[in-house]
């Protein structure tokens, strides 16, 4: 079949066709990893109150109880399990990012295909299937709109409904000419804005990862009722890429080396609680205290570069999840940066906190020049001491290892179940393919309060 003019038709030609055998398997083994990973920080943000309003408003909202809402004794419509599932993908700053900027899917997609996977009874390789070429077309997506940049927008969440979309629709099987009009659907209910950065609740960024999720769910169930979109939605005038960038002609570049290169594996795991540009100051600050055996009374100064793109977001966005100099005072203070450091006010209500800010200064540079999406996880610190001494460290973030990430998850996992429970998960999670359905897995997810 030609496509020629027509990226968005192959792109869903290519979805709809895939079958879970023909995915490398490098990506089968990613997929495991990231819903592994997601579910994790799922179960850790759960319970936090900024996520609360949106389990409560579910519930009020009643329905059948289909699906399960994570980390919570509580099951709702499809529609609005997915939506508030993912608001707690993102509820904290502890989700996957990407290595090249493609990433934030995790917090969208993992929710999407747990909520529609349980909703349909689907096997583990549909679920892996689903979550894997979704994934794709929101790392795509996103790829593509980082290169391009014409405007300051969250396109994480602008992607991520067109990722859910087809998320959903694989499990819902739609056929090639069902999945495009579900990606024509959920690109008009895209919506992602970086003023999320103004409100320091960290709530409205939270919640642009559920209205993704509820957006791509609501969509391919639309389309698989006969709903119609507007067709070849990413390069038409008007349409996704014209819309969000002023450039439609950016949808051609979507489908180049489409089944090939897969983008979704360029994920980059967070050790820590805290944004993507935060990540790798965090790291090296915390190496050379402990290589060098500094304690909070040691430092006089810290000085770090970061990314002009970064450098805004870190300084204005008062989150502590978020606000650089926040999350290396706590650091510099306890010695290590867990959850609770960051979701505990009462760390920060510390003397040894205050008095470290007041004393401190935390001067942080942006690096000259346009630099890519990726080199946001490019820093430099350099640690001033009261004896003098000058420590410094150039580096980019480097990846997480299987071990690492298994620590991860049975810390965050741990914040709720026993630890039998957590291993017995992630044994489950781990080998999820050779699930004959994933519901009863989804339904461990239902925890009490």
């Amino acid at each position: 079949m030609a496509y020629e003019g027509r990226p968005t038709a192959q792109l869903c030609d290519w979805v709809c066709s895939t079958k879970f055998e023909d995915l490398p398997p490098a990506v089968r083994k990613e997929t495991a990893s990231l819903i592994y990973d997601q579910v994790g920080c799922m179960i850790a943000s759960a319970l936090l109150p900024t996520c609360q309003p949106v389990v409560k408003m579910v519930q009020a909202l009643g329905g059948p109880a289909e699906c399960t809402i994570v980390g919570h004794p509580l099951r709702a419509p499809v529609t609005h399990a997915a939506f508030a599932n993912g608001t707690i993908g993102h509820g904290a700053e502890i989700d996957s990012t990407g290595q090249q900027g493609t990433g934030h899917y995790a917090a969208s997609a993992v929710p999407t295909v747990l909520t529609v996977g349980q909703y349909t009874n689907a096997t583990g390789q549909e679920l892996v299937r689903a979550l894997a070429l979704g994934a794709e077309v929101a790392a795509r997506l996103q790829s593509v709109m980082f290169q391009f940049a014409t405007r300051d927008l969250f396109y994480a969440s602008n992607s991520g409904a067109l990722g859910a979309a087809v998320n959903a629709g694989v499990l819902l099987q739609l056929g090639p000419k069902q999945m495009e009009h579900a990606l024509g659907l959920a690109a008009s209910g895209a919506c992602g804005l970086t003023s999320h950065h103004l409100e320091d609740q960290h709530q409205t960024k939270s919640l642009d990862r559920g209205r993704a999720s509820g957006a791509g769910v609501l969509s391919a169930l639309l389309a698989s009722q006969g709903f119609q979109g507007p067709p070849e939605v990413l390069t038409t005038e008007n349409g996704f890429f014209d819309a969000f960038l002023g450039v439609p002609q950016a949808g051609q570049h979507v489908v180049k080396d489409l089944g090939k290169a897969y983008l979704m594996r360029q994920v980059a795991y967070k050790r820590y609680p805290v944004g993507a540009p935060n990540q790798t100051p965090l790291y090296a600050l915390l190496k050379m205290v402990q290589e060098n055996h500094l304690a909070a009374e040691d430092i006089q100064q810290i000085e770090v570069s970061i990314s002009r793109g970064a450098f805004h977001v870190v300084t204005t966005n008062q989150h502590p999840s978020v606000h650089l100099e926040t999350i290396l005072s706590l650091a510099a203070v306890y010695g290590e940066i867990t959850f609770d450091h960051i979701y505990d006010d009462t760390y920060r209500a510390d003397p040894r906190y205050q008095a470290f800010r007041q004393r401190v200064p935390i001067i942080i540079i942006p690096r000259e020049g346009v630099e890519t999406r990726g080199q946001r996880l490019n820093s430099g610190i350099t640690i001033r001491t009261t004896k003098n001494e000058v420590f410094r460290q150039d580096l980019r973030y480097p990846p997480m290892n299987e071990e690492e990430l298994k620590q991860k998850f049975r810390t965050l996992a741990g914040r709720r179940l026993e630890e039998s429970q957590v291993l017995d998960l992630e044994r489950q999670l781990l080998s999820i393919d050779t699930a004959s359905d994933v519901a009863p897995l989804v339904r461990q997810l239902e925890m009490p309060y």
